[in-house]
């Protein structure tokens, strides 16, 4: 196993870990939502990849193995930003049912 493979298995273990304490945070489907992060990590290492393959966008300026390294980056920072996103998302969700419950125990 070379240094890409390691780094691509430590980070594919990182993104189903993160997405799946989310999910069983706000009691949502665990495994649904780890194979979400996974997937959206491979599509966006895999556009990428096509890039730079079929366009040739930036093959002329950086090598293979630093696309290699900035696809993995790319990829791990749109998973960061959609897993933050997702939990601003249902904690305004549990805030907004909070309150609810606040309002009815007032009426009574």
């Amino acid at each position: 196993m070379n240094l890409t493979s390691v780094l691509l298995i430590i980070i594919l273990i990182t993104i189903a870990w993160s997405y799946y304490n989310l999910a069983n945070k706000y009691n949502r489907s665990r495994i649904g939502y780890m194979l979400l992060g996974l997937g959206i990590y491979i599509v966006v290492v895999f556009l990428n990849a096509l890039t730079y393959t079929f366009l040739g966008v930036i093959s002329n300026n950086i090598g293979r193995s630093t696309h290699r390294l900035l696809s993995f980056l790319i990829g791990v920072l749109v998973v960061i930003l959609v897993h933050f996103w997702l939990e601003k998302k249902w904690l305004k969700k549990v805030n907004v049912d909070a309150n609810k419950a606040i309002d009815e125990i007032g009426k009574e």
